[in-house]
């Protein structure tokens, strides 16, 4: 509730705000509380605010006086999943998400977990079942598919400074076993990819045996892509990994701020 109060004031004098927090992601004051614990602090500007997710939003980003930036989890979640909804070629039902995060996640408070010594050599999961950001999550999945979504959502905090990377494992709605349903399957959801992504400047869609790794995206605006087809398990698993405090955080916000001010939208992030 702290961004709050600087952004009630500046939004009341007409002031074009984007919000790192997550005061303003919510469309619901009740979900709020029931994840953050506490009152929210301007419940009136909540309708107002626009999701600040660039791929998703960019016309009601470019209008908008008040930009609610993502969460680094939710990002890594959201644009994997979102046109696989839209497009009706998963279950909204099922879906898990297993996300790992370097340190950098949790912010620059002074506390025992997170100092180096108890970090390092140390992989473990938090938030367990429970975490925050889950509602921002469900909220903008149920927006895509038409009807409300409840997933399993398990972070772990990993011994790197920065970076996500998240493995989503779906069910598709058409069955495959065969090499000609397989196939069939495949083309189905590269195409929803492309027609999604191909023309975003910091969704990059890994083809071929690349896999998502957090090395390739420290330090940029990118958000990687790759997806397989399990056979034996009739599942979909899709891999994500972004560096957490550029597309996850800053980054993300400055991509809002140039489309709201007219300027290429990748100034500053290349």
């Amino acid at each position: 509730g702290v961004a709050a109060e600087f952004a009630v004031p500046l939004h009341a004098k007409g002031a074009r705000v984007i919000d790192l927090s997550a005061d303003f992601r919510l469309r619901s004051a009740s979900v709020y509380e029931q994840f953050y614990g506490d009152k929210h602090p301007a419940p009136e500007l909540l309708e107002k605010a626009v999701y600040g997710l660039p791929e998703v939003y960019r016309e009601q980003i470019r209008e908008a006086l008040l930009i609610a930036s993502p969460g680094c989890y939710p990002t890594s979640i959201l644009l994997p999943l979102l046109p696989l909804l839209r497009a009706k070629l998963i279950h909204p039902t099922g879906i898990i998400a297993d996300s790992l995060s370097g340190v950098s996640g949790a912010g620059r408070k002074a506390e025992i977990p997170y100092l180096f010594s108890e970090c390092n050599e140390s992989m473990r999961p938090y938030g367990v079942p429970k975490h925050r950001h889950l509602s921002e999550i469900e909220q903008e999945l149920a927006a895509a598919a038409e009807q409300p979504v409840t997933i399993q959502f398990t972070p772990h905090l990993i011994p790197v400074t920065r970076g996500i990377l998240t493995t989503l494992y779906l069910a598709p709605m058409k069955h495959f076993s065969t090499n000609e349903e397989t196939a069939e399957l495949s083309n189905k959801i590269s195409r929803c990819y492309l027609d999604a992504y191909e023309k975003e400047p910091f969704v990059r869609l890994l083809e071929g045996s690349a896999l998502p790794d957090t090395k390739h995206v420290v330090g940029t605006n990118y958000l990687d892509i790759a997806w397989r087809l399990d056979s034996r398990t009739g599942r979909l698993v899709v891999m994500s990994a972004e560096d957490n405090v550029i597309k996850g955080a800053s980054g993300q916000a400055v991509q809002s701020m140039n489309i709201v001010c007219g300027f290429a939208e990748t100034a500053g992030l290349l």
